[in-house]
């Protein structure tokens, strides 16, 4: 399809949000973990391929300071659907969400205090598809954020399908559920259970006993996807938390979350029944206070010249 032909296509919106919004740390941390060939970002940008009910397309989100307003870029042909992928495009940057709220209630906490007060209007990063983050986050167990984007990025490279985009960084749509249950992973540098799990997880999707989206509840998904060896409580709960929109998932066994919350300065470390019983009072915001905590801790060892996978 030819240059003209698709940028004949992009439909343009407006979307508002709340103050505040610290969207250069949303757009920071899907950065970080974004996936070689179906995500790209800016400074000021998120853009990616996606697929919609049997249609390809891709948008671009560009934010500005001082406007309040995103604008979405979106070229999406089957206009039926369109409302569907406008509400997803919000739910990315959780764009409904009162962050005035939520910072009022987390700077109740003493260890949260301060932290609110340096970095208001923090977001929960949502997803564009459930099963796309459940890879990235099977694939992120126990190895660093970068090693997990790589595997990522094989698998949409040998399985995603072809996509040509006005942007040269987006080249590949997302492989499906059904592509990945019947696909091979072998010699991709994937260990045996890890690969067991993401099929598992995709052939439970392609039967329809899962979905990974906010219609499903956290308690019922967490079990359920528990019950496939190699996912545990951290897995679960991160999917949970961006996958589900959850705004009380809390992963709770994760490391860097245990140091963050001790003292705030990571100088010790809690254990995950520790943590529980800290984040008590945060309820039932506790997504949100993981997202601080991570930042805290991110910037703290900044500071300190460390470098840390998180």
């Amino acid at each position: 399809m030819n240059r003209d032909a698709r940028e004949s296509r992009l439909t343009e919106f407006t979307f508002s949000y709340l103050p505040p919004f610290d969207w250069k740390s949303m757009l920071a941390f899907l950065n970080y973990r974004s996936i070689p060939g179906i995500e790209h970002i800016t400074e000021n940008s998120y853009s990616r391929t996606i697929s919609h009910d049997g249609t390809e397309g891709d948008f671009c989100v560009a934010f500005e300071d001082g406007t309040n307003q995103v604008r979405a870029y979106i070229n999406y042909p089957n206009t039926r659907r369109l409302s569907s992928v406008i509400d997803r495009i919000r739910s990315i940057f959780d764009l409904h969400t009162d962050s005035s709220l939520i910072d009022r209630h987390l700077a109740r906490d003493k260890l949260l205090r301060p932290m609110v007060k340096q970095f208001p209007g923090l977001r929960v990063p949502g997803c564009w598809d459930g099963f796309e983050l459940a890879v990235r986050a099977i694939l992120g167990q126990q190895v660093s954020v970068k090693s997990a984007s790589t595997l990522v990025a094989r698998i949409a490279d040998r399985y995603g399908k072809a996509y040509k985009c006005v942007n040269p960084e987006l080249t590949h749509v997302f492989p499906s559920a059904a592509t990945l249950a019947r696909g091979n992973l072998s010699q991709m540098g994937i260990i045996n259970q890890r690969m067991a799990a993401i099929q598992s997880v995709a052939s439970l999707i392609g039967e329809g006993h899962l979905r990974i989206d906010s219609t499903t509840n956290t308690e019922t998904f967490v079990q359920l996807i528990c019950e496939i060896k190699g996912i545990g409580d951290w897995t679960a709960h991160y999917i949970a938390m961006r996958g589900l929109n959850d705004p009380d998932a809390f992963p709770c066994s994760d490391l860097i979350l245990r140091r963050a919350a001790s003292l705030g300065d990571g100088s010790n470390t809690l254990t995950g029944r520790q943590l529980l019983a800290c984040g008590i009072p945060w309820q039932p915001w506790r997504s949100y206070a993981v997202i601080l905590l991570w930042k805290n801790y991110q910037h703290a060892q900044q500071i300190s010249g460390s470098q840390i996978q998180s």
